[in-house]
């Protein structure tokens, strides 16, 4: 068993830039037990591989968060195993299909543009607040089936998802946060009821009344997981990128040149500065990592982030490369409970790119006054101070 308190995975320094810290772990300590937390951390590629194709033994039945909500837990898709999370999982997908995805993209098109006119002749901006957060919470509101004063008021309460004063490590929201969340979803679940469109929360209610096993709670609390969940990745993964490009010039001034290359870069981007750092499972019999082994019912938190810069997996993985080709990452997760949303993000990105890159060209970034999300499972940015 390895118990080394030297590993700092709380402090600044480490949430400023995990990926050093992820470098020793997988070196020297692939599975490590904190000593404080009690939590297993699982760093190499080929474990979290394994632990991801093995839904039985590394369970999601406790939350699949850091610190899960018991009104989450065993009633949404990362809270539960298969069969039950499938037949669920294939309801939800429903609701975010292709068709109903590219429904969207006209808005975001129309939105991005108009956010950007209304810059003007400024040549300064927040990035995040201005132009990434309007377009990205936005969208997501309209896939769910949110009226435009929900959606308003969900975006505003997501701009609070891992700001809480409970730690790094702590929920996503509080519980006084997350009781107001579940009020308005269920406001929104009545109203749909009468007022149905093609939406996600319009699909959930179709199938409660096709005789799918789905309760009012179960659907307020998936609606709750998809808002909150595509609002910390899909709402981080563009700044995020945004943010690697300007650390490799070179590289943007190939995608500004090549727009063909845009779908490599959002890849490329979401395997080495991934928004979502982490995910938990917890061991329903004793399992065996990297020679450490591991009790039954631990708590094993999988570090996607370290896994997608493994090299001993992925070629030169420290490397920031739109040239790669494509790698198997955990960006959006592995197996059963690959990230539902994976599609659509990479829709909206794909989208969203070669504006952003076109409008601001060879722009800076001014990383002394951005302000980090500091949370273990999420990476990103709540404010990117940008210069053109």
């Amino acid at each position: 068993m390895n118990e080394v308190s030297e590993f700092d995975l709380t402090g600044n320094g480490f949430l400023d830039d995990p990926y050093p810290t992820y470098r020793r772990l997988r070196s020297e300590c692939p599975v490590y037990h904190c000593p404080t937390t009690k939590l297993w951390f699982v760093s190499r590629y080929a474990d979290i591989a394994y632990a991801l194709n093995n839904p039985v033994l590394l369970s999601s039945s406790a939350g699949n968060a850091l610190s899960d909500s018991p009104l989450r837990v065993g009633k949404t898709l990362g809270s539960i195993d298969p069969p039950r999370h499938d037949e669920l999982r294939r309801i939800i997908m429903r609701g975010l299909s292709p068709a109903r995805i590219e429904l969207v993209l006209p808005w975001i098109r129309d939105t991005l543009a108009k956010g950007l006119e209304a810059l003007g002749t400024r040549r300064r901006c927040d990035f995040v607040a201005e132009v990434s957060r309007p377009v990205l919470f936005g969208a997501l509101g309209r896939m769910l089936g949110l009226g435009p004063d929900s959606a308003q008021r969900a975006a505003e309460l997501s701009e609070r998802l891992f700001r809480g004063n409970s730690g790094p490590a702590g929920p996503a929201l509080s519980e006084e946060e997350r009781a107001k969340v579940i009020a308005l979803l269920s406001e929104e679940l009545e109203r749909r009821r009468v007022e149905r469109g093609d939406d996600l929360f319009s699909v959930l209610i179709a199938a409660q009344q096709d005789g799918a096993p789905l309760t009012d709670t179960e659907i307020v609390a998936n609606m709750m997981t998809v808002l909150l969940a595509g609002n910390a990745s899909i709402g981080h993964f563009l700044p995020n990128l945004v943010h690697a490009l300007w650390r490799h010039p070179e590289q943007r001034s190939r995608i500004l040149a090549d727009q063909s290359l845009v779908e490599a870069t959002i890849e490329e981007g979401v395997r080495w500065d991934t928004s979502t750092q982490c995910f938990a499972r917890i061991t329903s019999s004793p399992v065996a990592l990297s020679e450490t082994d591991i009790p039954a019912g631990s708590r094993v938190v999988l570090l996607y982030g370290s896994a997608n810069r493994d090299e001993s997996a992925i070629t030169n993985a420290e490397t920031f490369n739109v040239d790669r080709g494509k790698v198997r990452h955990f960006g959006f997760g592995s197996g059963p409970h690959i990230c539902l949303g994976a599609p659509a993000t990479r829709a909206m990105l794909r989208t969203i790119l070669p504006k952003v890159l076109s409008t601001f060209g060879d722009f800076e970034i001014d990383l002394a006054r951005a302000v980090r999300v500091r949370h273990l499972m999420v990476r990103g940015f709540r404010s990117l101070p940008l210069a053109w």
